[in-house]
């Protein structure tokens, strides 16, 4: 028996479970994980961990996430990374999700029905249907200046790390030609690492760095020469680490920081422990101004305003 398991941002993955059967009737053997707006990386990983006991029994199971690189994609990855059984594709599609019921496991066979499905269809029809290459590169409106210093571009605390609105919305929004991620965890942890690899858009650079190593490199401007950098952090301490060290940025925007145990929420998406809010507090008391934006068209507001309501 084969299971498979769709993942993706919101609803995507009940819609598409919900399409799949209008097409080949009702199936038991599909299963779902939503991210929902409001979820951490924690979250999404309890809704996989609660699947465990209906896949126990399957020869093999097809994970299809909606976005290469997005927090589905990754958690999917990191929970599955040594399990032989499962294997993981992204770029989920209704034709790729039928082939997987109806037709083959094989990951190499879903990805192949998915791009089969691809079509400019006008084009096509009209027989004047071009190849396109198949990596997404991100436009740099300017080259890297080698011989100048580097430059932080923007600073994001978010949760899920390098995911979907950052390789999609922010790298384009500084131009960045490198993502620096701080973690003291991630930076041990092949796995992640891994993950954070494959998220990344394909033309821009990318650095996993200990806070302490981090201070090293951003306080030096020639570490990167010319390159305009996007650092990214998953936890709020992650500044306080810093600050301890002696460094500190002008500028954070505070992404996605999910609701836990004892959080409150102060933004939309921004959910802070005391401890967390004290740290920014702190940070914001020695000059570090704050703003709470999850995609570069949303209002630069000044975060402290909600905090100290």
């Amino acid at each position: 028996m084969n299971a498979i398991v769709l993942v993706g941002h919101g609803s995507l993955p009940e819609a598409m479970r919900a399409s799949v059967e209008m097409i080949v009737g009702k199936r038991d053997d599909i299963h779902t994980a939503c991210l929902d707006p409001n979820d951490g990386k924690e979250d999404l990983d309890r809704k996989l961990a609660a699947l465990e006991g209906v896949l126990a029994e399957a020869e093999h199971v097809s994970v299809l996430a909606d976005l290469m690189g997005g927090s589905p994609c990754t958690a999917a990855l990191e929970l599955y990374a040594a399990d032989a059984r499962v294997s993981v594709v992204s770029g989920m599609n209704l034709a790729m999700v039928i082939s997987a019921v109806m037709e083959s496991a094989e990951p190499e066979a879903l990805v192949a029905a998915g791009h089969e499905a691809i079509h400019d269809v006008k084009a096509l029809a009209a027989g004047t249907e071009r190849a396109y290459a198949p990596a997404r590169q991100i436009r740099r409106s300017a080259p890297v200046d080698t011989s100048a210093p580097q430059c932080i571009m923007g600073v994001r605390v978010d949760a899920r790390g390098i995911h979907g609105q950052v390789a999609t919305a922010w790298v384009p929004r500084y131009d960045a030609t490198r993502i620096v991620v701080v973690d003291d965890v991630a930076v041990r942890d092949e796995t992640q690492k891994m993950a954070l690899k494959m998220a990344k858009p394909s033309a821009v650079k990318l650095s996993i760095l200990s806070a302490r190593r981090a201070m090293e490199r951003l306080s030096d401007e020639h570490s990167y020469p010319g390159e305009r950098i996007l650092v990214v952090m998953t936890r709020v301490q992650t500044l306080a680490a810093l600050d301890e060290l002696g460094y500190r940025f002008d500028l954070v925007d505070l992404g996605n920081i999910p609701n836990r145990p004892d959080t409150t929420t102060y933004a939309k998406c921004v959910n802070l422990t005391d401890v967390e809010a004290q740290i920014v507090r702190d940070l914001a008391e020695k000059g570090t101004a704050f703003t709470a934006r999850q995609v570069p068209a949303d209002p630069q507001i000044d975060f402290m305003q909600s905090l100290n309501q």
